[in-house]
């Protein structure tokens, strides 16, 4: 907490002395800087996030060099748990925080749908989509990444490797592929419902739970996170695993050449994070503010360099973007209900659970 402080304490006083002029008595700086630093900070925006650190801090300074009456703290907490803590509040009560910034999107319509957010529709709303989204407008996504299939090219050779879900069917992939786990990951349980609302977009939900049910018989292990099942690949437990492609991007990115990946022919689920603010906030002009910010073109481009998020509305400084930053294959992302999805979900689940998981 020391160190926080004393950061918001040194950017403060940063933006102080670059408003005295050169020149003037050292009594002179003296008290503007204190007059100054007495004007700092009158408004805290409290945001709540997971994401990675090096984004939190280019989004506070970038948004608090020109908002200078305003000082952004984080409070760092998945969506998960941030959504069982707000569960646990009492309506009539403020909210723990003013914005929740990169939440999964499940997550965030949860909290819509309990009348937990604000409604506010941020400047970069208009930009086109890159992917056919449907909520109810009180949370807004903001980043994406689609689902991947990964493998090892040191195991398995490029023209051998699967190009749609239908070829995970194969017998040859018994006992070697990696899904996330539904019921200990976020991204697990996300890209089996995703799987099943495509089926029943088409008019056939039992061939989404068919399909489900033979990757069951053919998963080595449901992997708790994307670390695990790419060291399943890694140590050839495993020849195939199906992971977001930003975490596959980032493990490729820290020494891991070896891995590859292949994005369904068909098309593939995408996993959202998004961004809301909170009703009942008392910072809501700050609020509004800081989500307007996120939208820029900057923090879009910094964010994916960071974290290899895409941006669901606008686009990146390509100039900025270095030459063979990620594969460069054609994708096209499933629709994304959720008005449909929240209310089928948890059968969804029980349904997964009773009849694939438990036989």
């Amino acid at each position: 907490m020391a160190a926080v402080l004393g950061s918001t304490v040194m950017i403060a006083a940063k933006r102080c002395i670059g408003r005295v002029a050169r020149g003037v008595s050292l009594a002179l700086v003296t008290g503007t800087l204190a007059a100054c630093m007495q004007d700092q900070g009158s408004v805290t925006l409290i945001v709540r996030t997971d994401l990675p650190e090096v984004v939190r801090d280019y989004v506070k300074e970038t948004f608090e060099s020109v908002h200078q009456d305003t000082d952004v703290r984080f409070t760092i907490a998945s969506t998960k748990t941030t959504l069982a803590e707000l569960q646990a509040i009492e309506l009539q009560g403020g909210p723990p925080f003013d914005v929740w910034w990169g939440a999964n999107a499940s997550g965030l319509q949860a909290a819509s749908d309990e009348g937990r957010l604000m409604t506010y529709q941020p400047r970069w709303l208009g930009r086109s989509a890159a992917v056919d989204l449907q909520y109810d407008g009180e949370w807004h996504p903001l980043l994406l990444t689609p689902y991947v299939i990964a493998f090892s090219r040191g195991d398995l050779e490029l023209a051998r490797a699967p190009s749609d879900w239908i070829d995970l069917r194969h017998f040859q992939w018994s006992d070697d592929i990696e899904i996330l786990d539904p019921s200990r990951s976020e991204a697990g349980e996300w890209f089996l419902i995703s799987m099943l609302q495509q089926a029943a977009s088409m008019g056939d939900l039992e061939s989404g739970f068919d399909w489900l049910s033979t990757i069951d018989r053919y998963v080595e292990s449901y992997a708790t996170n994307t670390s695990d099942a790419l060291q399943a690949l890694r140590e050839k437990r495993s020849r195939l695993a199906v992971v977001p492609r930003a975490d596959v991007e980032l493990a490729r990115s820290n020494n891991s050449p070896w891995l590859y990946y292949r994005l369904p022919e068909s098309g593939t689920p995408v996993l959202v994070r998004g961004v809301a603010l909170m009703s009942g906030t008392k910072e809501a002009g700050a609020a509004k503010a800081f989500l307007d910010h996120l939208g820029s073109i900057d923090v879009r481009t910094e964010t994916k360099l960071r974290t290899r998020w895409q941006p669901v509305f606008g686009t990146v400084d390509s100039s900025r973007i270095p030459v063979g930053f990620e594969l460069q294959e054609p994708w096209a992302p499933f629709a994304i209900p959720f008005d449909t999805i929240q209310g089928k979900r948890e059968g969804w689940l029980d349904r997964w659970e009773q009849e694939i998981r438990a036989r």
